[in-house]
């Protein structure tokens, strides 16, 4: 018999701005369905963690008809805003990362640091070793590392889009890729 865990969530601050760690949130049959949802999916090698830089690993972008069409894109959202509960936001962009071995992510936030914009990331994969890297790194406003989270699978994070962070790429031990959603949402 398969005991199902309760939800519950890790918060932590980086240079004074939230990262919520959710965990137990997403049901197995979802996670299934989103898994191969994600097979169907076109993606392109045009991400780039800074307009400065490279293209850094593949995308598939999630229009709007396809996360009006599919439950789990509103749960997602809708996990985000509840983190954030006193604040109002507007979808922004909707995608999912590809990356595999031998992929670049460099650091980057995903708006102006003083903005008060969220990303809420799903880690799409169904399984995931500790041995195979991949881990989103968080960085102070100094550059330091001050929070690495495990793209555990069903793991959702909702965080300030202003935080430092760099999406980890596998280690050479891993042979899957590595599949994130990013669901970024504007402060209203």
């Amino acid at each position: 018999m398969v005991v199902a865990q309760s939800p519950f969530v890790t918060k932590k601050l980086v240079s004074g701005r939230e990262v919520f760690v959710c965990d137990n949130f997403i049901a197995e049959k979802t996670a299934l369905r989103i898994g191969q949802l994600l097979k169907t999916l076109l993606y392109l090698r045009s991400e780039k963690s800074r307009p400065d830089l490279p293209v850094s690993g593949g995308a598939a972008e999630i229009s709007a008809q396809l996360r009006a069409s599919e439950p789990f894109f509103p749960e997602m959202r809708r996990l985000g805003e509840d983190m954030f509960a006193q604040e109002r936001f507007e979808d922004e962009r909707a995608y999912v990362n590809n990356s595999v071995y031998g992929d670049v992510y460099f650091a980057h936030r995903d708006c102006d640091p003083g903005l008060r914009n969220v990303t809420v990331l799903y880690y799409a994969n169904l399984n995931w070793h500790s041995d195979w890297g991949g881990e989103t790194i968080f960085y102070n406003d100094q550059h330091d590392a001050e929070l690495a989270v495990t793209p555990r699978p069903g793991r959702v994070v909702a965080a300030r889009g202003a935080i430092l962070h760099r999406g980890g790429v596998p280690s050479r031990a891993c042979y899957e890729t590595r599949l994130t959603i990013a669901y970024k949402l504007t402060a209203m």
